[in-house]
């Protein structure tokens, strides 16, 4: 049942315009510093700033969520604080001030993550209405990419943060009348209780609520490898590719597929298959990061974007799913901030290795992509042998 279908609406196209703009930072910031003039190592450095946010306060925001009983207070507040950063980033291109907007860019979209939270409570954790908001989010990814690419072909890289101030703003809109529900939420909670025998009555949550730690140790391994290729491949694209377009679609593409699969994906999940799931997903990304490094030509690069898809869509709609059914009212926020901190702070972690090894090897990407192919395969070791979804 869905509590309230104006909320679970505003919520999608709100998780659609949060993710197009933040995919174009994600995808072409790497490119605005070097227009800028820093050197690669440094610019890898400096990436791994939103990463370092976004595994620090997540957990933060959904313990005191779930304390409040309150997520909409911080979800505004990430979205007003994400839509001045833009403002200010479009303002400057002193490299300082980029990285304290960046700080904060990522400080905010921690917060506004529990919109997430919100979603799975106001459709009482279905599986299948979850598959739909992780469908708009890398749908929002597809927009993103390609309109970032096609908006740098036409007016350059150096107006870019303009261009994602002006996609956010609607945002604060769609926000602003997002009803929460809290008390119908933990009213209908407690009526189901009794047919739901893996969940637990909300007094009881300290000792009910059990969740397999591999997924958290899973997430990190393989976000420790995949996540610093991922904002530079841009840059690795353009190496063997002619114009931004051509780029944006293929780092499109992979989103756009993630959509369809997200859908699929939460129809056909079960107990019996989520771990299959997360063990095929995570060995996908080993061959996706060797699959870039061979790469030299668009149908290359298109096939293991086709993978790239696969391995995202069929891991996340596992662990997330998992987690929500998992779960309750008084910890959800909580515990999807967990999995939010693995998958960051394993990007971050990840970033650090990528920077120094480029230092140490003369800005070579693709020396150092071979070293990072071992992490998703240390990620599929966990799950296979520690986690049990009952």
């Amino acid at each position: 049942m869905i509590l309230s279908k104006k909320s679970i609406i505003l919520i999608l196209f709100s998780i659609f315009i949060i993710n197009t703009a933040g995919i174009i930072v994600y995808t072409y910031i790497p490119k605005y510093l070097l227009f800028l003039g820093i050197e690669r190592p440094v610019m890898q450095l400096i990436i791994t700033i939103f990463p370092l946010t976004a595994f620090i306060f997540p957990p933060l925001y959904g313990f005191f969520s779930d304390k409040m009983q309150n997520r909409i207070i911080f979800i505004l507040f990430g979205t007003l604080g994400i839509t001045f950063a833009y403002f200010f980033l479009s303002l400057t291109q002193n490299l300082i001030l980029i990285i304290i907007l960046l700080f904060f860019f990522g400080f905010f979209m921690a917060s506004s993550n529990l919109l997430m939270t919100l979603f799975a409570e106001l459709v009482e954790d279905d599986k299948t209405l979850i598959s739909y908001f992780n469908a708009i989010v890398v749908a929002g990814w597809f927009a993103g990419a390609q309109s970032g690419g096609i908006f740098i072909d036409i007016y350059g890289i150096e107006k870019i943060f303009l261009f994602i101030f002006l996609i956010s703003l609607p945002n604060i809109f769609f926000v602003v009348f997002i009803k929460e529900k809290r008390s119908l939420i933990l009213e209908r909670y407690n009526k189901d209780v009794d047919k739901k025998p893996n969940h637990i009555f909300l007094n009881n949550i300290e000792e009910g609520t059990s969740i397999s730690q591999s997924i958290y140790y899973g997430l990190f391994f393989r976000n420790f490898s995949i996540k610093p290729i991922m904002p530079i491949l841009a840059i690795i694209m353009s190496l063997h590719l002619g114009n931004d377009t051509k780029i944006g679609f293929l780092i499109g593409i992979n989103f756009l597929l993630q959509f369809f699969q997200m859908l699929v994906i939460g129809r056909v999940i079960s107990v019996k298959n989520i771990k299959s799931f997360m063990i095929i997903g995570y060995i996908l990304s080993s061959i996706t990061i060797f699959g870039y490094i061979i790469s030299t030509n668009f149908w290359s690069y298109l096939f293991f974007q086709f993978l790239v898809s696969f391995s995202y869509s069929m891991h996340w709609s596992a662990t997330t799913i998992y987690i929500a059914q998992k779960t309750t009212p008084k910890n959800k926020g909580q515990y999807m901030g967990f999995a939010n901190t693995s998958v960051f702070s394993g990007s971050f972690m990840g970033g650090l290795l990528f920077s120094l090894l480029l230092s140490v090897f003369n800005s070579d990407y693709y020396i150092v992509m071979y070293f990072m192919i071992i992490f998703p395969a240390i990620s599929t070791f966990i799950i296979f042998w520690k986690f049990k979804p009952n």
